[in-house]
């Protein structure tokens, strides 16, 4: 009967340079999660500021929009001729379509300004990862060069 050779099982190197992942470390798995935690809320946050002040600005719009229809109605209801009517009305909606374009370029900039907001910290995250990325390829090859 032949005994079987029994062989050592490697133990697994620790520490920063001997990980089994030359690209990461698991250790740093935490680290990176709490960062990225970190920034996920400083985009949430700036998404939802812009948010609340988007819905301020078409509330503040309706208010002072509705305030002019309700003029526009009763000058409308109170002409004594049908001239003066349809120029209410033509006043109406010229002044109508004028502020709803203007609202809408205004709501439209703050969107762009909520979006570059949001999406910064998400950039400085990403900008960050692949420099750490760059730096731990580095190191990767310069162990692997040096074996």
């Amino acid at each position: 009967m032949a005994k079987s050779a029994k062989t050592k099982a490697a133990k697994p190197k620790t520490g920063h340079h001997a990980t089994p992942f030359p690209l990461f470390d698991p250790g740093d798995f935490t680290d990176t999660g709490a960062r990225n935690l970190d920034f996920a809320t400083r985009a949430a946050s700036a998404c939802i500021s812009g948010a609340a002040k988007l819905n301020w600005e078409m509330l503040d719009f309706m208010s002072k929009r509705f305030q002019k229809d309700l003029a526009c109605a009763q000058n409308f209801m109170t002409a004594k001729t049908s001239k003066t009517a349809y120029h209410a009305q033509a006043e109406f909606v010229e002044d109508a379509l004028r502020d709803y374009a203007d609202e809408a370029s205004k709501l439209l900039h703050m969107a762009a300004d909520i979006t570059n907001a949001t999406l910064e910290p998400v950039e400085e995250r990403a900008e960050e990862v692949l420099d750490d990325l760059d730096e731990h390829a580095a190191e990767a090859d310069k162990a692997g060069k040096a074996a």
